[in-house]
């Protein structure tokens, strides 16, 4: 199964287009900003038209708390919810509000995974395959952290397609659903993106529908005298890989094709020209 998704409501036709001709699930919503998400409006109509649409939610700032609780709470039933927060997902536990989705998924923003390290291999080089084995694990391989979030009403995963993450992910015998080809190695409190143009949100939410290609220019080299930025030798560039931003999160690419086990195989078409969507899909 394939899952479509989009924070960018204005794609909402070509997805709806595709997943018609190719049969595809669909995802709305955003992992990391609360200001991407589609209005309520716009989740019920094409809830009304998609079995078990996912609605992604985002980890949420402080500020933002009570007001994606509401949001959550408003949404229809039989949903798919993606939620990326521990504390959004404590609240909803709390409050009873976990029986209304048809599933609810632990999304990248709890479920974690150093695999999506740049330099994982570098890291792990010259420790013990026992070390190995255990760091690439991800967070919830561990008997009460998993107690602890299937109690507050997880049924599902997501997680970054990578060979030992899908293994570990799979090994828990819950749903398992995995994003291909680009992989979250990090979100930012403080948004890239809206620093880049020097835009506040929600005005600078247009700028984070396709992403920025990130090349290794400089570096701070603390050896210098005074310490400063310095330019990377071969041997780094070689070990630092193209990144992409897009919003407050930046990615990389995977080759991995670990398909084995998943329930589904979710597709950010966010990531990707309009031209080349299907082209992937078809692929897949």
């Amino acid at each position: 199964m394939i899952e479509i998704r989009t924070a960018d409501i204005t794609k909402l036709d070509q997805i709806r287009a595709l997943s018609d001709r190719f049969n595809l699930k669909i995802g709305l919503g955003s992992e990391s900003c609360v200001f991407k998400l589609p209005k309520l409006d716009q989740i019920r109509k094409t809830a009304n038209k998609i079995e078990h649409l996912s609605v992604i939610t985002p980890i949420t700032p402080q500020k933002h708390y009570e007001k994606m609780l509401k949001y959550i709470k408003a949404l229809p039933s039989g949903i798919r919810l993606v939620v990326n927060d521990m504390g959004i997902l404590y609240s909803l536990y709390n409050s009873n509000s976990t029986n209304n989705f048809h599933q609810i998924a632990a999304g990248r923003g709890i479920v974690h995974t150093s695999e999506a390290c740049p330099w994982v291999e570098h890291l792990l080089r010259d420790e013990t395959d026992i070390i190995k084995e255990a760091f690439l694990k991800t967070n919830l391989n561990y008997t009460r952290t998993f107690d602890l979030i299937t109690n507050l009403g997880i049924c599902a995963v997501e997680t970054d397609m990578e060979p030992n993450t899908v293994k570990a992910a799979v090994e828990l015998g819950l749903p398992v659903a995995a994003h291909f080809e680009f992989i979250a190695v990090a979100y930012a409190r403080s948004c890239h993106t809206s620093r880049f143009y020097n835009e506040q949100p929600p005005n600078c939410t247009s700028r984070c529908n396709t992403p920025i290609e990130l090349q290794l220019a400089d570096m701070f080299d603390l050896s210098g005298t005074p310490p400063g930025f310095a330019q990377p030798d071969q041997k780094m560039k070689e070990i630092f890989p193209t990144l992409y931003l897009l919003g407050n999160t930046v990615f990389m690419k995977s080759k991995c094709r670990e398909f084995q086990g998943l329930e589904r195989i979710i597709v950010n078409a966010d990531m990707y020209e309009p031209d080349k969507l299907q082209h992937i899909i078809e692929n897949i």
